[in-house]
């Protein structure tokens, strides 16, 4: 049995039609492309017919998507006539969240899939090669609202707050990997393969507790062997689900895009000797953001979804 209907579905098949790919639809749309592919596959969910093809330029609409747009067309400008009294009311209801990758395709991602979208439109604000007082100019000024990053930020002038921690790590695989059969590592098995490495601004590279670990262990002294490095999560993920490599990441993230993003991947548990130091992540904002009563709504409904992924 289907679900609702959901509405706003209409906006993105018509963002994507007009803009002729995922990236441009979501500028349009104030959305990150993560959120515009969630609502495509949603959309494909109630139709039987493929709604669009890749092509060289990007996603490329069917007979069947076109015959659909056409249809909500006139959908369309209704929906837009009646929202025009309303832009002034909702413009407090735009919140940019400054982050990386981790940002956009982890916790941006649990939200469009909340009905909290309902209420708020979400932007992302990339903090890539941004410097900590670049960044705090930017909340301050009101150019982003929420900073998502791995530092508590003490400074008077803003509010921080822990939403999320990571305190379980393990393992991923792609299916064909000679390790996949297993269901936890052994120190040869961690310190022979090569990894992919995931390091990004609002999230510290992981730092493995090898206090006395190497003292009876002749054959893994060495270090991890790092076989690719990268600060976008869906690219990492996306190379340990094509090769031979492997990578140690949050428990809870593994499990999300595993079972939420369909990647084909496989959980495997840290050799018993390891232990990972635990990972926080806090949201800060500036104390006299304008839209200080729905940035804190935002920051605990962050928090909220965080501790529901355990």
């Amino acid at each position: 049995m289907k679900s609702e209907f959901d509405y706003n579905l209409i906006k993105v098949l018509d963002a994507v039609i007009s803009a002729g790919n995922v990236t441009k639809a979501s500028q349009r749309l104030s959305v990150t492309p993560a959120a515009v592919s969630i609502a495509l596959n949603r959309l494909q969910g109630f139709y039987q017919e493929t709604l669009f093809v890749r092509g060289r330029t990007g996603l490329v609409p069917t007979v069947k998507a076109l015959e659909v747009h056409g249809r909500f067309c006139q959908a369309i400008d209704l929906i837009k006539t009646a929202l025009k009294p309303e832009i002034k009311d909702t413009e407090q209801n735009n919140i940019t969240l400054l982050g990386g990758d981790i940002t956009e395709n982890y916790y941006l991602s649990q939200i469009y899939d909340d009905k909290f979208f309902e209420r708020f439109s979400f932007r992302h604000y990339s903090n890539r090669n941004r410097e900590k007082a670049e960044m705090k100019r930017l909340l301050v000024m009101e150019e982003c609202d929420i900073a998502i990053s791995h530092e508590c930020n003490n400074d008077s002038d803003f509010e921080c707050k822990a939403i999320d921690s990571f305190k379980h790590f393990c393992v991923i695989c792609g299916k064909d990997n000679l390790l996949s059969e297993l269901s936890q590592l052994s120190l040869h098995n961690f310190f022979s393969a090569q990894h992919a490495v995931f390091k990004a601004n609002d999230c510290p590279e992981m730092t493995i507790e090898d206090d006395n670990l190497y003292s009876n262990h002749v054959d893994v002294k060495e270090r991890r062997v790092i076989g690719y490095k990268s600060d976008s999560l869906t690219g990492l993920i996306g190379i340990v689900e094509r090769t031979q490599l492997i990578a140690l990441i949050p428990l809870k993230v593994a499990i999300f895009f595993k079972n939420q993003r369909k990647y084909n991947i496989n959980i495997l548990q840290l050799p018993r000797e390891m232990k990972v130091r635990q990972m926080n992540v806090y949201a800060s904002w500036y104390k006299r953001n304008t839209k200080g009563q729905y940035i804190q709504e935002v920051v605990d409904m962050l928090h909220t979804l965080s501790a529901f992924r355990h």
